[in-house]
């Protein structure tokens, strides 16, 4: 990669037929990005000349802030409008490192490989989707009350449940970006997550086409960890975060859930995260014990059905068992200010 200044200075001397003052970056490797998904695993992945870009200062550093508007925790969906074969869209992100594909039916194959991965819901044609607690969306809301409810219907009642507690402000997750410098390539911003409340303590203004009206302001009730690094790549940001609590509570009870090595990506501009994901992984403990407070006396079983389908963490004991789940969720957000 050559620099700016030194792409100048050949200019000067004739070796090169021109020079840019905007710097260029090359991004770290991106997810593969297939658009024949015939071949398994992808092989699309970008090259370093596709990753490098220039990184225009478009503006001094600053910081912009959102609250997320709408979240959900989608189950898997046939994708009509991807090339190559049909297979399924999930929320999520590559949290293996492999794209099983179709599955592995070898003798010894892992848990990892043996457990189908998606294509990603939010970024198009990109392959090896870990989302295992999908699958477990309809059990869960199996075992609720309709009175626990949103409209008192079970199913969908998470993601409506969810969508409540924003709309009620008993979760309120702002997202504070720094050091933006453009919104279509920025080789250095952190994110900052924060859990928030109203600054009246009453229920945060909701806007007419759903979720809440941008522009509010909120108090920081508590910052989850320490800022983390990321960057925007053509028009998306991108961070890792190493925990993130994910907290329902229908009033007839709670489940909580923290989500490790979380993946946090969304559209930015000024006013807006669009098509946002959250990926991670929870551990098998932590969901069985979530589940003794759902359905007490139940925790064997659950045990047997998760460790049935969790896709993360091979035990050393037996590899075709997983002490881990990945999971999934989508959300966007609207500017806010957060004190």
């Amino acid at each position: 990669m050559i620099s700016s200044k030194l792409a100048c200075g050949l200019a000067a001397i004739g070796i090169l037929a021109g020079c840019s003052s905007v710097p260029t970056y090359t991004f770290p490797p991106r997810d593969g990005d297939c658009v024949d998904l015939s071949g398994a695993p992808c092989a699309g992945a970008m090259t370093p000349d596709q990753l490098t870009h220039e990184v225009p200062e478009t503006f001094p550093d600053t910081t912009y802030t959102y609250v997320v508007s709408l979240i959900g925790l989608p189950e898997a969906t046939s994708d009509p409008d991807m090339d190559g074969p049909l297979r399924a869209a999930a929320a999520g992100f590559d949290v293996d490192g492999l794209d099983s594909y179709p599955p592995s039916d070898a003798p010894d194959a892992n848990c990892e490989e043996f457990i189908e991965d998606f294509v990603a819901l939010t970024d198009p044609n990109h392959v090896g989707v870990d989302n295992a607690l999908q699958g477990l969306v309809g059990t869960i809301e199996g075992f609720l009350e309709p009175m626990d409810c949103p409209g008192m219907m079970t199913d969908g009642c998470l993601d409506a449940t969810l969508q409540r507690q924003i709309e009620e402000g008993s979760l309120l997750l702002i997202m504070e970006v720094s050091g933006v410098n453009d919104f279509s390539y920025d080789s250095a911003v952190t994110l900052q997550l924060h859990l928030a409340e109203t600054t009246d303590m009453m229920p945060p203004m909701v806007s007419g086409g759903g979720g809440l009206a941008g522009g509010q302001t909120f108090n920081s009730t508590m910052v989850l960890g320490d800022p983390v690094a990321g960057d925007i790549f053509a028009g998306r940001l991108r961070a890792s975060t190493p925990l993130l609590p994910l907290v329902i509570d229908t009033g007839g009870f709670m489940l909580t859930l923290m989500i490790t090595q979380a993946q946090v990506r969304f559209n930015i501009t000024a006013t807006t995260l669009d098509r946002g994901a959250i990926g991670g992984v929870v551990t098998v403990e932590a969901i069985v014990e979530a589940a003794s407070v759902i359905a007490p006396g139940m925790e064997m079983l659950v045990r047997q059905v998760v460790e049935t389908i969790a896709d993360v963490d091979p035990s050393a004991a037996d590899p075709a068992v997983c002490t881990a789940m990945s999971l999934g969720l989508t959300f966007s957000g609207v500017e806010a200010t957060v004190n």
